[in-house]
Order: C-alpha cells, then structure tokens, then sequence
C-alpha cells in the first residue's frame, strides 16, 4: 500500500468481520432528498486515496487549514449544512443504537476508484464505521481484504476499516453514503454482535484495479501544488 505505517491505538475496538450487515431497514428516501439538495458545500477528498471523490461533513471537529479537517479535528459538532438536512439528523441522532460522534456523506462520481488503504487514525481505531447508503447501484461496491460486497440502499452495514480496503462504483450514477463512526458503548456491541458477517465474493482484477499508487491519477496542476503534494505524500 501507499501510505504511512501506523500503530494501532492501544483502545482499538474490535472489528471481526470484513462486512457486517446489521439488523434493521432505514427509510432513507428524505435523506437522499435531502442529499440531493443543490448548492451543497461538497469538498473534494483530503485523502489521496479517494481523489476524485467529494464528501459533504455533518458532523466533527474545528475547522482546520485543510479542507475537511473537521473529520480529524474531533467530533460531536455539527456542520452548519446538518439544518437543512433535517431527515439526515434523525438518523444521525435517533436511529442509530449511539448517537454518531462523527458523520459526513461520500458522493463517488462514476466510475470512480478508492485506492486500497487503511485507516490510520487513533479515532478511527476506536469507532465503529458504518455505512448508511442513500443512493446507490450493484455495480457500486466495497472491498475488504480481497473481497468485494455491495451494500444495498436503507441497510446499514458495519465493515473493518482497519483491514486493506477500498471502494469503486461501476454504476450510471454517483453513489452517495452516510458515512458515521459510532463510540464503542454496549448499545453498539449489543447491535453489531446481531449483526450477519458477509465474506463477501473475489474479484481479482478489480482487487488489482484498487491496488495502486493513487498519486499516478494527479493532474499537472496538482503536482505542481506544493501544500498538496506534501500533504498527500504525508497521508
């Protein structure tokens, strides 16, 4: 992989299973509404290995210099953006076994490619990240470890994003997810121990596909930015 090496916090929670379904349907029709909305503040991707994808934040830290450092500045503060998306709070904050600490939608493009990585923030370790999606395509899938799933739309599927992972979409239109990290309470245990795992199927040429250097998809204008390119290279 292309990325920094890290160690794992001492709290990490345990992840069991690439894919977990979790019990329950969610009616997400308002929120894709609402996710469809115009003039949303969507931010190009921070991280290297989703170039090409946009995120809208709901919820996290300060502000920071980098755009979208909230997802990594802390959490529990919601994006003045969450008003207008009253359907998506009700989720955030009602449906869930925890109230999500961190929250933002992931908007992949056509044809889009997230390249294999890891996690690698203490956070991260310590939260439990579920998938929510709000639109979505067969075509559109996940990869853990070697294989792939497709989370349908009004599930909720908890995956190991401390695991080599990555994501494409294959499907006519951008697929868009609620994307939460949930704190690690007995409520949450209780929820994901329900839970169905899901192995998953082998692809191996879309596996091949996700398992290169992101940075060879950076346009001229980009290499030349040098803020970004050390950025990147730090990630």
């Amino acid at each position: 992989m292309f990325q920094r090496p890290h160690a794992r916090s001492a709290q990490a929670v345990t992840k069991p299973a690439r894919f977990l379904r979790l019990p329950g349907r969610f009616a997400v029709a308002q929120a894709a509404h609402e996710a469809l909305q115009p003039d949303l503040p969507w931010l190009p991707s921070q991280w290297k290995w989703h170039l090409g994808t946009q995120f809208l934040i709901l919820r996290g830290g300060p502000p920071t210099q980098t755009p979208g450092g909230e997802l990594t500045s802390g959490a529990d503060r919601d994006a003045p953006v969450l008003a207008r998306m009253p359907a998506v709070k009700a989720l955030l904050d009602k449906a869930l076994p925890a109230r999500a600490r961190v929250a933002w939608i992931g908007r992949s493009p056509p044809g889009a490619r997230i390249c294999l990585h890891v996690d690698n923030t203490p956070f991260w370790d310590e939260h439990h990240r579920v998938h929510l999606p709000l639109v979505t395509d067969p075509a559109a899938r996940l990869a853990v470890a070697g294989r792939f799933a497709h989370f349908p739309a009004g599930e909720a599927w908890a995956f190991n994003n401390s695991k080599v992972h990555g994501a494409l979409n294959d499907g006519p239109a951008p697929r868009l997810h609620l994307l939460v990290d949930l704190p690690d309470t007995a409520a949450v245990r209780a929820w994901l121990a329900a839970g169905e795992a899901v192995d998953g199927a082998a692809d191996p040429g879309a596996w091949a596909a996700l398992a290169v250097d992101p940075l060879v998809r950076l346009t001229d204008a980009q290499r030349a930015d040098a803020p970004l390119m050390a950025r990147l290279r730090a990630q």
